[in-house]
């Protein structure tokens, strides 16, 4: 094991001591990779002010920077996993760690109110949507109306995505459990500390996310419509190493569809039963108001369209 991925296994041990986390940037400083420790002190500095935007100004700077070095190439520095599947495919997650958020926005009535989160537990999330070759890796042939093996498989159902999951799980015994995020993780690993509407704050163009560029929102202006899905990790990460959290496919979440409560939450599952499950991100076809962090929908479970896809979570044992 190299000195990084005992610093990156240790994290993931003990994800809430942030000395571990300090060290680890200071590592990246003393080896070559100064601003990928700028990088993951920032993100840190956001994490650590989430449930209190008001009180620090300076989350503005820190946001901007940040944005600044992903668009220069930097590469986040956080735990990842790789997991193999038939074909010579892989699966690669970013372990997201325990935090607590401000879940929700005013834009429409279904994502209010906005209220504080805490998910008491690290999860690893998929870097990017489930591609074509890898669900045909797992489910023998991908149903997608765009092709491609590194876009997003389409035309899937939630059912669809339990029976992958069901699959995956039963070839990856000892990974943990393996399945949708909840809502509330899915949000939590879109905003990586933002509050804003994207991570790169309230602006959107079509540089940065596949969606149909005709519509503007906030500050953001008019820009290419592509008409199709584009190959995932075609557009800059997150803080946290995720790629198309916002655009390309709709993906379908856990839990069935229902009002938020206005109280503080911890670890929320959802409804025990309903009629639809939620999808987050939005997609290639949608408008930039839909693509937000904050922005729901729901479907019946049956569901499947050319513009809506999955991504993987596991939650170690």
């Amino acid at each position: 094991m190299t000195n990084l991925e005992a610093l990156l296994a240790g994290i993931v041990s003990e994800p809430l001591e942030e000395t571990r986390w300090l060290v680890l940037a200071d590592w990246l400083d003393t080896n070559g990779d100064p601003r990928r420790g700028e990088l993951l002190r920032l993100h840190r500095k956001l994490l650590a002010t989430y449930c209190e935007p008001e009180a620090h100004p300076e989350r503005q700077a820190w946001q901007a920077r940040i944005v600044e070095l992903i668009a220069a190439g930097v590469r986040p520095c956080v735990p990842q996993r790789e997991v193999g599947l038939p074909d010579g495919e892989l699966l690669t997650f970013s372990f997201i760690p325990p935090g607590s958020f401000l879940m929700g926005g005013n834009v429409t009535d279904d994502e209010k109110p906005v209220h504080k989160v805490t998910l008491t537990k690290g999860f690893y999330l998929g870097i990017h949507p489930v591609t074509q070759a890898q669900w045909k890796a797992v489910m023998g042939k991908a149903p997608s109306h765009f092709k491609g093996p590194t876009q997003p498989v389409e035309q899937v159902s939630w059912t669809d995505c339990q029976k992958f999951c069901k699959k995956l799980s039963k070839s990856l015994k000892g990974l943990g459990k393996v399945g949708l995020p909840t809502e509330s993780e899915w949000e939590y690993a879109c905003r990586a500390g933002a509050t804003s509407d994207f991570p790169f704050r309230d602006a959107i163009n079509a540089d940065l996310v596949n969606y149909d560029g005709n519509h503007v929102w906030n500050d953001s202006p008019k820009g290419k419509y592509r008409e199709t899905t584009t190959d995932v990790g075609s557009f800059p990460a997150n803080p946290w190493g995720l790629f198309d959290m916002h655009g390309n496919v709709w993906e379908w979440c856990e839990d069935w569809y229902e009002a938020y409560a206005p109280s503080d939450q911890a670890d929320p599952q959802g409804s025990a039963n309903g009629d639809y499950r939620v999808l987050r991100g939005g997609s290639w076809d949608y408008v930039p108001v839909n693509c937000r962090a904050a922005c729901r929908d729901k479907f019946s479970p049956a569901y499947s369209y050319f513009n809506v896809g999955f991504r993987v979570c596991f939650r170690p044992d």
